[in-house]
């Protein structure tokens, strides 16, 4: 496969960013004096296309690598457009030139010819710039003026063939180059020059623009002219010979000082094109060779016009001497901040350029070369500078044009601009070298009083903006608890492009070295691993896992989900309803009565004593700012309801007690306290004092007010609050973004609203689940009772950290979760252990999807059914694709209640086993201490307590550990198991041979199921 030029594949990859777009249009427009003729044209247009390949060659893609495809025989057409005398032809042309183009489809050449009123006609050459530059319409039109005469004469054209193919040069420039990463390199040596030359140069230039700039820019632009005099251009070429210097450089002097004047600062970064065609072969052909340079500019000092001048000499003689570089790797290399709205390095491009004879010919037809209005803006400004010479080769002037986005500017201030422009030309021009900037006059005092208003403008707009818009600040590399999984998938798809070994939900993919060939790429696996849609444009507006995996839910095809919104007091229902995960732990306990079966204790021994008056205050804040901790859970005529307290004082029993015997049975009764949830709130503390002065606190929220995710939330409110209290002062911190009863109120109009989800993933279950065994097949030790007794017990296992990381890399290398790794694992385990190939498998997901629920203490876990196929024997590396196929259906489809799936599925109902699934998997994330944070004035150790019991046949709980550097230090994991089923051998097999199973599968992923015995080697690791 063919590589694109560097140059190109800046432009393959803008293309695929915004999408098919007129914005690199590079019309050529002839208008002739007499028609054509139409057949002689189209031959000789093909002609043109058959002699350079660049003009026929489409640029695909595999695996996010684009090549070029030089198509052998195009079907090139010549289209004519018949105008009659109400037709308005410019608006025509005009049209035709802003027609898009898909380069990874169309052939990058258009011609259209449109026949004007009487004799004359319109030809329009439309060529992408993935093929074209300035310098290629001169070769385009002498090749297209020979071969249209050529076969005028019933000919072929008879023109030397060329001595390389654009595809030639792609190959040279890269051979030419070199690999950066080579010392003796020609990339290597112009990168190490560029790394200096743009070091600490500022990211944007500051300049008075009307309005922020988007986060995506339409490209939309417009142009205003001036014209310098022919005296004024005379005194520049002279200023330039005196300076040793070019009319470019004089220009660009004059350009940083206008923009210096206009705000931009002492530092003034401007872009220009060069040809890019050092070699001779390459000056007859058409193609895309330009490169842009960087250019830098002093304005420190206030420097006289002759020091700036010699000071822009002396940057731009050494930029020009490492030119090849181009500027897509320089880019890649030096990795600024990126984003859609702001180009790299310079957001101001100037050109110059002697202005063209426009006349032209076309065999006998003569016409004049006109100038296409795009109406589109490259850049933020591109200044362009046209010198003209009369008959005997004096200046006569230079013609200024300005093209700018209209995304940010008005045309006001785009003339203000281009006067600041022709005014810092004129200074050059007219005053003597050794005026300093500040006396060149280049502001008037109504230019600098609108200058400033627009900055003052601007600046407020912007704050507004970022108020309102707000990024995340970067997350490191930890994972949220109970993450959803597609976050964990799209995290170890950026880890595999980069190359690094872990990646955070909030870490932006173009901080950690990513850019375009690399965003190509992600994109590329994201559609493969999640089955979505992801273009590159994505990875730009939403360069972090967290963030992306937001923009393509949104993007999703299904139901439009309300928004999450607080709902004030008076608007909220009289009587507020349950949450789903509440009506169920609501129906249990009417069923079975009050226990603590669903008590969610947290015991610590405190490492520093707290004092109880001030942690008292502390407890009565948190159930301030969190109504879930201050409702009780009423019913009438058997409909539960929630009553949030407007006042509620939290229980705090400060408890003397003896030895450890004594410490341990009154941590079990708290741990054991049953809450009347009808008339008390669902959070109580106890504060344990031992005789040696040490503290043992015991947190307990019932489980229909909290769970897993909530203890953090609660343990740092509550240490945010206890500070703020031991200083005698209230807690500040910010008001929570919503509360659980405005959830429960979005979650019902989620659910069964007008474009409610719970119809589609009814829908969507119904048909996953469909001949499920409503009963695992896994043999215990002892037949099922009528039904359980909740009794339970543990049995600790630990995987090792060279397990560990295999795992994970294995989770990488297929696009999966560490999760999805162990449920296959354990799949594998429970089919070889007699429970069939047809497996549920059960998990609870945090339920928070959304961002303003993370800091909330609050039930919103939910249970999924993950059924997972082993039929076959497969490969191991297999049946993770099938758990991640499966359990990405099941991740979308997570909102709908367990226990409204168990109503309408209907399985087949016992008392004696739980329905659809009796076997549990949780897998949870290290949890990363901040190095930054203030140690909390809770910290402590966990004190064991008797635990409530089993509410599973087996749970299966993993939880990743990290060594002293971050590096993953192994799994500990525990099963617990219902004792009325199994003994504690069969339990302590069970973990040992999952143990075995995880090893084995690290070891070696490719392996059939059938030969995941026991006997395998951990990675690194003995015999077992």
């Amino acid at each position: 496969m063919i590589p694109l030029s560097y140059a190109q594949h800046r432009l393959w990859f803008l293309n695929r960013l915004e999408g098919p777009s007129a914005a690199y249009n590079a019309p050529v427009v002839l208008r002739l004096d007499s028609a054509p003729d139409r057949e002689a044209l189209e031959e000789a247009v093909r002609d043109v296309v058959g002699r350079h390949e660049v003009l026929r060659t489409v640029y695909r893609a595999v695996d996010g690598e684009p090549y070029q495809d030089v198509v052998g025989d195009p079907d090139v057409r010549l289209e004519v457009r018949e105008c009659g005398p109400d037709d308005d032809v410019d608006a025509l042309v005009t049209a035709f030139v802003r027609l898009p183009f898909d380069v990874t489809r169309d052939l990058p050449l258009r011609a259209r010819l449109f026949t004007a009123h009487g004799t004359s006609a319109v030809l329009v050459l439309l060529v992408h710039h993935i093929a074209t530059d300035g310098w290629s319409v001169g070769c385009l039109l002498d090749d297209l003026d020979r071969a249209y005469t050529a076969r005028c004469g019933g000919r072929a054209p008879g023109w030397e063939p060329l001595p390389v193919q654009y595809a030639d040069y792609a190959l040279w420039q890269r051979d030419m180059l070199g690999d950066p990463a080579d010392p003796d390199s020609l990339a290597h040596e112009q990168l190490t020059y560029w790394r200096v030359a743009l070091e600490g140069a500022p990211a944007a230039t500051r300049l008075p623009a009307d309005r922020p700039r988007p986060a995506e820019p339409s490209h939309r632009g417009a142009l205003v002219t001036a014209r310098l005099s022919a005296a004024a251009h005379k005194a520049l070429a002279g200023i330039a010979r005196a300076h040793r210097a070019t009319f470019f450089m004089t220009a660009r002097a004059a350009l940083c000082a206008a923009l210096g004047a206009a705000g931009a600062g002492p530092d003034v970064v401007v872009g220009t094109p060069v040809a890019g065609r050092p070699e001779e072969d390459l000056h007859d052909l058409v193609g895309f060779f330009v490169n842009s340079l960087a250019l830098r500019a002093d304005l420190s000092d206030d420097p006289d016009l002759g020091t700036l001048l010699d000071r822009v000499r002396e940057r731009d003689l050494a930029a020009m001497a490492h030119e090849d570089l181009p500027f897509d790797l320089l880019v890649e290399d030096l990795n600024p901040e990126r984003s859609l709205g702001l180009h790299p390095f310079f957001q101001v491009m100037l050109t110059t350029q002697t202005a063209q004879d426009t006349t032209c010919t076309l065999g006998a037809a003569s016409g004049t070369l006109d100038a296409a209005d795009l109406a589109t803006a490259k850049f933020d400004l591109s200044f362009n500078c046209a010198e003209t010479y009369g008959p005997d080769g004096d200046p006569a002037g230079v013609l200024l044009g300005l093209q700018y986005a209209t995304d940010l500017y008005d045309e006001e201030t785009a003339q203000l601009l281009l006067t600041l422009f022709h005014r810092a030309l004129t200074a050059y021009a007219e005053q003597p070298a050794g005026t300093p900037l500040s006396r060149a006059g280049l502001l008037t005092a109504s230019d600098r009083e609108a200058i400033d208003r627009r900055h003052e403008a601007l600046t407020r707009a912007e704050e507004r903006t970022a108020a309102t818009q707000g990024e995340p600040r970067d997350g490191g590399s930890r994972r949220t608890p109970d993450a959803d999984p597609r976050e964990e998938i799209l995290r170890g798809l950026f880890a595999e492009v980069l190359g690094r070994d872990e990646v955070g939900p909030d870490d932006s993919f173009f901080k950690l070295g990513g850019h375009s060939l690399l965003a190509g790429k992600l994109t590329n696996r994201i559609r493969k691993a999640l089955g979505v849609q992801a273009a590159i444009r994505d990875v730009f507006l939403a360069p972090t896992p967290a963030r992306l995996l937001r923009r393509l839910a949104e993007q999703g095809d299904g139901p439009v989900r309300p928004p999450l919104r607080p709902v004030p007091a008076a608007l909220r229902p009289k009587r507020l309803p349950l949450s789903a995960a509440q009506q169920r732990l609501w129906f249990v306990g009417q069923l079975e009565g009050p226990s603590a079966t669903y008590n969610i204790p947290v015991v610590t021994r405190l490492r520093r004593p707290v004092e109880p008056a001030a942690f008292r205050a502390a407890l009565a804040d948190v159930v301030r700012r969190h109504e879930v901790l201050r409702t009780v859970h009423r019913s009438a005529d058997g409909e539960p309801y929630q009553e949030v307290l407007a006042h509620a004082e939290p229980v705090l029993d400060v408890v003397r007690t003896g030895g450890p015997e004594e410490l341990r049975a009154a941590v079990d009764a708290a741990a054991g306290y049953v809450f009347d949830l009808a008339a008390e709130i669902p959070f109580r503390a106890w504060l344990l004092e031992e005789a040696d002065g040490s503290q043992v606190l015991v947190l307990l929220v019932h489980h229909i007010a909290g769970d897993g995710w909530s203890t953090g939330c609660l343990l740092a409110d509550l240490d945010h609050a206890y500070r703020a209290r031991s200083e005698g002062r209230a807690p500040g911190w910010q008001p929570l973004p919503v509360q659980y009863a405005d959830y429960t109120l979005w979650q019902h109009e989620l659910l069964d609203g007008e474009h409610g989800v719970a119809g589609e993933q009814l829908a969507y279950w119904r048909t996953a689940l469909d001949g499920m065994p409503p009963l695992l097949a896994l043999p215990t030790d002892r037949p099922r009772g009528p039904e359980p007794d909740g009794r339970g017990a543990l049995a600790p296992f630990d995987v090792s950290p060279a397990t560990h990381r295999a795992l994970l890399r294995c989770a990488r290398q297929n696009g999966v979760t560490l999760f999805m790794v162990v449920q296959a694992a354990l799949a594998a385990l429970l089919t070889r252990h007699g429970a069939g190939e047809d497996l549920a498998i059960g998990t609870t997901v945090a339920g928070r999807g959304d961002e303003a629920l993370h800091p909330l203490v609050g039930f919103f876990v939910n249970t999924l059914v993950l059924r997972t196929d082993t039929s076959g024997d497969p490969a191991f590396t297999e049946l993770v694709r099938r758990v991640r196929d499966t359990g990405l259906g099941a991740y979308s489809n997570q909102d709908l209640p367990f226990d409204r799936l168990v109503e309408h599925l209907s399985p087949h109902r016992s008392s004696a086993h739980a329905p659809l699934v009796q076997v549990m998997l949780q897998v949870h994330a290290a949890g990363a201490a901040d190095a930054s944070a203030t140690p909390s004035a809770l910290d402590g150790e966990p004190v064991a307590f008797r635990g409530a019991g089993a509410k599973s046949d087996l749970t299966f709980a993993l939880t990743e550990t990290t060594g002293p550097d971050g590096s993953p230090g192994g799994l500990r994991g525990v099963l617990e198991y219902a004792t009325a089923l199994y003994d504690a051998e069969t339990a302590r097999l069970l973990v040992r041979r999952l143990a075995e199973t995880l090893d084995a599968c690290a070891a070696d992923p490719e392996a059939l199921l059938s030969a995941l015995g026991e006997g395998r080697p951990a990675p690194g690791g003995p015999e077992v």
